[in-house]
């Protein structure tokens, strides 16, 4: 991480993907998602389908060819690898509450290491290339009620751009609230997805705001060599943009922000 980058001792992070869309392998069928999985078992020993992400819907679906996306998931479940033939996924997900955040250099490692493996199997099958097309970077914020927030009429304590005013009203407190910002990443890289939803935590139902930022492109370079490059520029304006949009308070007294702003 850049020095001048905002760091949280406690940041809110619940998931964090890196991802990367390539050129469409045609020879790569399910057989040889289970030779792969001999490459990756030791450490992700849990096998899993899961529908296909695809960038463009085909116009109808093709039963004889299709392949649905498969997970390799460690044995914590907290990691795991989503394949198909054409994208290739890397996640840490917080399973347990008070896990804590393994920072973005170390998932980014485990995503380039397995990366490698996927693209050395590709070659020792005869499969082809990895041919780039688009990266994607996403951070999952859960930010559960009392981590500087008991209502939805405090939203604004959280986020600098939002508010709920108390004064006297026809309308109650809204049961549900969501905003939605797009941002151009510069140099025509793609774009920064912002979007802010009123949730529950799945295993006690225990409500959240919760802030998702993600970052989808590439550019005109197609190589790997930029692909790196793009996700540093994507994380940055990730941990910039998550410290834009939230407030200085919450930062301090929740997340103990720790590089003096």
């Amino acid at each position: 991480m850049k020095k001048d980058l905002p760091d949280f001792e406690n940041p809110p992070i619940g998931e964090v993907v890196c991802g990367l869309a390539f050129e469409k392998i045609d020879d790569f069928k399910g057989a040889h998602v289970g030779i792969f999985w001999q490459k990756v078992r030791k450490e992700f020993p849990i096998c899993e389908h899961a529908q296909r992400l695809d960038l463009i819907a085909p116009p109808q679906l093709d039963l004889i060819n299709y392949m649905p996306r498969t997970w390799f998931i460690n044995k914590e479940k907290n990691m795991l690898i989503q394949v198909q033939d054409d994208i290739f996924y890397f996640n840490w997900r917080r399973i347990k509450q008070d896990e804590p955040y393994p920072r973005y250099n170390s998932i980014l490692k485990k995503f380039k290491d397995n990366l490698k493996k996927f693209k050395q199997f590709l070659q020792d099958e005869g499969l082809g290339e990895v041919r780039p097309k688009r990266c994607e970077l996403t951070y999952n914020n859960q930010i559960p009620m009392g981590d500087g927030w008991k209502s939805l009429s405090d939203i604004g304590k959280i986020f600098r751009d939002l508010s709920w005013s108390s004064r006297k009203r026809f309308l109650p407190l809204p049961n549900r609230l969501g905003w939605q910002g797009h941002f151009s990443l510069p140099e025509n890289l793609g774009r920064l997805d912002a979007t802010i939803t009123h949730a529950e935590r799945r295993v006690d139902k225990h409500p959240l705001l919760v802030l998702q930022l993600s970052a989808k492109g590439l550019g005109e370079d197609k190589s790997f060599g930029a692909a790196w490059k793009w996700f540093s520029v994507a994380h940055e304006w990730i941990v910039r943009g998550f410290a834009d949009l939230t407030e200085a308070a919450v930062q301090k007294d929740v997340w103990r922000r720790t590089d003096g702003k």
